[in-house]
């Protein structure tokens, strides 16, 4: 017995004489094996595209799904018997040579057609499987009745298939959804076309769930609708995380309005208070020494409210970057608004960092301690960051290593606090190409020197000697306190036991501190 096969087609032939068929089969380059019609009969499984027979032809009853040939004489009784038992083709003997290599091309092409539709099917059910594992799938009929759902409709919506199938549509529908809406989704459908948006659903046990739908009508062959499929996926997730951010965002709008509101306020206060106190201390001033406990009150709160100005300028530019992420957000995917979120978080940490300084700040110092100079003067820098960047001022920062000081830091950062902020102001009446502050710190033997030097043009000659005065400025009206400088002159020298002095140099002035070492 003699077994071939071939992707096209099978043969198995039960034949008396084989090798009259034989030379067909290899030609037609077919896989065949003959058997006897014992053996035929006792095949279990048979995998076959054709059968040949020429002798009985009830062996063809069995295999009716399969395409049988039967060879015989041009006989009418024979004949009709193969038919009735099956067989589909019939070649008379004296025929042979002549038609069977045309009913071998034509079984081939049939054949191949057969098994490529079969593969189409096959895929077909495939890419429908993966679809219906993947997605959230329904069919509805015109009416808008559930015809079929699979698995993942039943999990989001809480309701098994039988409750499901032969229900209205509506049995998920969220009553907050305005019925313009689904007037629009059934205009649109019924118009054959394909409507496509996010749907707020309820489910059975009364959670509100979110999808991406898609509907689309299908035409029968007189391009009538025959029924609707809808395609969804769950974005639940991704719409309470949007809700969320909006709500974070109405919050901060409100925060941002809270905090202009308190700024002003404040301002207002702080404006009052500054008269107030100004007039006091004159009339004081030479009375008794509670003038400087005045003049140290009112100078702490002039520069507390430069500091929440800067502080209203720092949070500026972060707030319109949260706006800018919550907007993108709506448009993002799923891994950009990931690192939408990431970036938003980094600048609440930025905004929550700078009110940390500010409250950091203006905590009093009870008693003296080790400090590092270095970490004060960053403290400073950090508040006056936003008007540096504004006016676009070069800092040029040169700082040494494992600096120690001995007093009271808060106060000795004030002291840079006020030197630095005078030196932004002078920027103002003077036009500079290219604006620069430098901060020098560092170890001079036993003492730890802190030079400020910018290049604004430097302090008038007749007023160097007056500039540590109480209420000397040289600021135009209304717009300095006079108090600064010499707070910070009574800070270094009286409570911290140094020395503060000014001098002009390289076109600027330059504010020189000196500290004891630890």
């Amino acid at each position: 017995m003699l077994l071939c096969y071939n992707i096209s087609m099978k043969i198995v032939a039960v034949v008396q004489h084989p090798n009259n068929f034989e030379p067909f089969f290899r030609a037609c380059g077919c896989e065949y094996i003959f058997v006897t019609a014992e053996e035929f009969q006792n095949l279990s499984a048979l995998e076959a595209d054709v059968i040949f027979l020429d002798t009985d032809p009830k062996l063809a009853h069995s295999f009716r799904n399969i395409h049988t040939v039967f060879i015989g004489k041009k006989d009418a009784d024979q004949l009709y018997e193969a038919y009735r038992y099956g067989v589909r083709h019939f070649i008379a003997f004296e025929d042979l040579s002549d038609r069977l290599p045309k009913l071998l091309h034509y079984l081939k092409s049939e054949i191949a057609a057969k098994k490529e539709a079969q593969h189409k099917i096959f895929m077909l059910k495939q890419y429908q499987k993966a679809i219906d594992s993947s997605n959230i799938l329904s069919k509805t009929d015109i009416n808008g009745i559930i015809t079929y759902v699979n698995e993942e409709f039943c999990k989001i919506s809480g309701y098994a298939k039988e409750e499901l199938i032969g229900s209205n549509h509506n049995i998920v529908r969220h009553p907050d959804v305005p019925k313009s809406k689904f007037k629009e989704f059934w205009d649109t459908i019924l118009a054959k076309k394909i409507w496509k948006g996010t749907v707020k659903n309820l489910d059975k046990s009364g959670n509100t769930f979110y999808v991406n739908t898609t509907v689309i009508p299908i035409l029968d062959q007189k391009g009538e609708i025959a029924e609707f499929v809808a395609i969804r996926y769950d974005v639940t997730e991704s719409v309470k995380l949007q809700e969320r951010l909006q709500k974070k965002e109405r919050e901060l709008e409100l925060l941002n309005k809270e905090l202009e509101k308190r700024v002003e306020e404040k301002t207002k206060e702080l404006r009052i208070l500054n008269a107030t106190l100004e007039k006091r201390v004159e009339e004081e001033v030479e009375k008794n020494r509670e003038k400087d406990r005045l003049m140290f009150q009112q100078a702490r709160f002039a520069s507390m409210g430069e500091m929440m100005a800067n502080i209203a300028h720092q949070w500026r530019q972060p707030l319109m970057e949260l706006g800018l992420l919550l907007y993108k957000m709506v448009y993002a995917n799923e891994n950009e608004k990931q690192a939408c979120y990431e970036k938003g978080k980094k600048l609440l940490s930025q905004m929550s960092q700078t009110i940390h300084d500010f409250q950091n700040f203006f905590r009093p110092n009870k008693k003296k301690e080790p400090f590092d100079p270095n970490e004060a003067i960053l403290q400073a820098v950090s508040i006056l960051e936003g008007s540096i960047k504004k006016k676009e001022i070069r800092l040029d920062l040169d700082l040494g290593n494992n600096l120690s000081c001995y007093g009271y830091p808060n106060e000795f950062s004030q002291v840079i606090l006020n030197i630095l902020s005078n030196a932004i102001e002078a920027f103002d009446d003077r036009l500079r190409k290219e604006k620069k502050i430098e901060i020098r710190c560092r170890k001079i033997n036993d003492i730890i020197e802190i030079v400020i030097q910018d290049n604004a043009g430097g302090i008038e000659a007749k007023y160097l000697d007056k500039i540590f005065e109480p209420y000397f400025t040289t600021k135009k009206s209304k717009k300095g306190t006079g108090l600064g400088l010499y707070m910070s002159k009574m800070i270094i020298e009286e409570s911290m036991e140094g020395e503060l002095f000014v001098q002009n140099q390289d076109g600027g002035a330059r504010f020189v501190i000196h500290l004891k070492k630890e």
